[in-house]
């Protein structure tokens, strides 16, 4: 073990990551695959493509979700997302132990809701699906439309979906954010919780080589359009702006209550808040991630 940790390292990859990632191989494959281990090993130093497309599958909180390069990777950032949502819905109070119980009675009302009510969400970009299981795994009362811009994202989903017995509470769909299916989509249903890791990273700094994200070699293997969205996106804001205007033109503002859940992009906050101000969004908080960035934006309708 210690021999193909030190190769990883060698090439290139995190002393922490590479431990992890052997420790993946020998979990998955087990400890007398030696030779399938290092065939994944020597293909991940020569292609450097992250372990979990090579493994297929990937792990999101407590479970597993098959992945391929059509979906982004699960991060552990996305995992606060959820873990923050959860806990500013009092719809789950009744469903969490005690010690839940206390951080959400600490925490903002954001979605006041009554008994019995079931929660109606929507999560944009779904990607594997993650956020959308998660959310229902989590909480029981709700019902999700899970919606992405292609057929193979949509069916991956729907297989992982199956895969963690949640099927029956989500609703998938392929729809294009700025399409007119997605006006309909806002306009048919009220929503009260709408969730979002929309693709973020600025088009305009894609190819600049002091970017230390963009220049890691396994970034290139995820999907440009999960991670930069379309060729307009080169300030890193349409997704967000695109979303605010679905909700102010269709009315949600003014229907009781919603919440608003995005995983963001540290250096673009500013830009959000100015957006946000300037659209008379003033109800909003912002949660730090591990390494202390600010990474989940909340707004409250």
């Amino acid at each position: 073990m210690k021999e193909l940790i030190n190769k990883l390292i060698a090439a290139g990859i995190d002393k922490q990551e590479a431990k992890k990632e052997i420790s993946i191989l020998y979990k998955e494959l087990g400890g007398n695959n030696l030779s399938e281990i290092n065939k994944i090993v020597l293909e991940r130093i020569k292609t450097r493509t992250p372990i979990q497309y090579l493994l297929g599958k990937a792990y999101f909180m407590d479970f597993e979700v098959k992945v391929n390069k059509k979906v982004l990777i699960p991060r552990p950032e996305t995992e606060i997302l959820v873990e923050e949502t959860v806990k500013k819905i009092n719809n789950c109070h009744s469903q969490l132990d005690w010690e839940s119980r206390q951080l959400i009675n600490k925490s903002k009302n954001w979605i006041p809701t009554s008994v019995g009510m079931t929660l109606t969400a929507l999560d944009i970009g779904t990607g594997s699906g993650i956020i959308a299981i998660a959310l229902a795994k989590l909480i029981p009362s709700i019902k999700i439309t899970a919606i992405d811009v292609e057929k193979e994202i949509i069916d991956l989903a729907q297989e992982n979906a199956a895969k963690n017995n949640v099927s029956e509470k989500i609703n998938f769909k392929v729809c294009d954010l700025f399409s007119k299916h997605t006006e309909e989509l806002f306009k048919k249903n009220k929503f009260n919780l709408i969730i979002s890791n929309p693709p973020y990273v600025k088009n305009e700094t894609a190819n600049q080589q002091d970017d230390k994200t963009i220049r890691q070699p396994e970034i290139e293997h995820e999907p440009k359009i999960a991670l930069h969205g379309s060729k307009e996106n080169k300030s890193g804001l349409i997704y967000y702006e695109r979303i605010i205007e679905l909700i102010i033109g269709r009315g949600l503002s003014r229907q009781a209550p919603v919440m608003l859940a995005f995983e963001v992009d540290p250096p673009l906050v500013h830009d959000l808040k100015s957006l946000l101000k300037k659209e008379g969004l003033n109800n909003f908080e912002i949660i730090k991630d591990y390494a202390g960035l600010e990474r989940c934006l909340f707004i409250s309708l």
